[in-house]
């Protein structure tokens, strides 16, 4: 069980002159109705941001919520269960974090089709695209993929 990087990460505390992150969580069904839901919180909770940076976070969240939903154990035994949505703002940026139960037969990648016009598989591939960076954590209690965005 290890963690996925794909940007430097730093250590920060949080004093007056960098005051704490603001946090929101949500909780999701892991079903794919709630994808909607989870746009429209990012949509609400980051009103105050600049539109582009907005609609990126909500592209991303939206294409890690699924991949939750569809490749975690957070649905196992026909029982539908839940995933977190943790929204993060800190001052220079936007992190987001999708919490599921992990899934035993798969870890989060980055598919490199060549057909891409075949639908799905390319989650991740848009993430790493569009967010500033992304990794996933995962041990013996879930797994946690999360993305930044500057704004």
């Amino acid at each position: 069980m290890g963690e996925h990087v794909r940007q430097k990460r730093t250590h920060q505390a949080f004093t007056a002159e960098a005051p704490a992150p603001l946090m929101k969580g949500l909780l999701l069904r892991c079903c794919p109705e709630e994808v909607l839901l989870a746009r429209r919180t990012i949509r609400q909770t980051l009103s105050g941001y600049r539109r582009d940076v907005v609609e990126l976070v909500e592209q991303c969240a939206s294409e890690t919520v699924t991949n939750a939903i569809v490749h975690s154990d957070s649905k196992s035994d026909g029982e539908t269960g839940t995933i977190m949505l943790v929204i993060v703002e800190l001052p220079e940026k936007i992190r987001i974090e999708v919490i599921d139960d992990g899934a035993k037969d798969s870890a989060p990648q980055i598919d490199a089709r060549e057909d891409i016009e075949k639908e799905g598989g390319r989650g991740l591939f848009i993430v790493e695209t569009l967010a500033d960076g992304w990794g996933t954590h995962v041990d013996e209690h879930g797994r946690n993929v999360w993305f930044e965005v500057h704004v």
